[in-house]
């Protein structure tokens, strides 16, 4: 099957102590949770607590097509602070705990 949509992983990268070297890091220390969204929307996903050991809170956005992403308690891809992901890249984003992910096709 194809891969359409949106698909979303939350993680760690690095210890937090180490976080002013990891923040170009391309591997995820510590997997938690992922999430796939088909249609344009809101993750029920939220980003995992700052944890000393295992390091800071990040996202991994994969997008099928072209997409406005927007990261945050209430995110709005559509009319608010957003991103463009481009297809078929990785997009390492550190975020805070209880964010979510919105995106829309581009």
């Amino acid at each position: 099957m194809a891969f359409t949509g949106l698909h979303v992983t939350a993680g760690y990268v690095g210890p937090l102590y180490n976080r002013g070297r990891t923040q170009n890091a391309t591997l995820l220390s510590n997997i938690v949770n992922s999430q796939t969204l088909t249609e344009a929307g809101t993750t029920t996903l939220t980003a995992p607590g700052h944890h000393d050991s295992m390091g800071a809170p990040v996202f991994r956005i994969q997008a099928a097509a072209d997409s406005w992403v927007s990261i945050g308690v209430s995110p709005n891809a559509s009319s608010g602070v957003r991103t463009l992901c481009r297809a078929g890249q990785d997009y390492d984003l550190f975020v805070e705990p209880g964010d979510k992910v919105a995106w829309v096709a581009a």
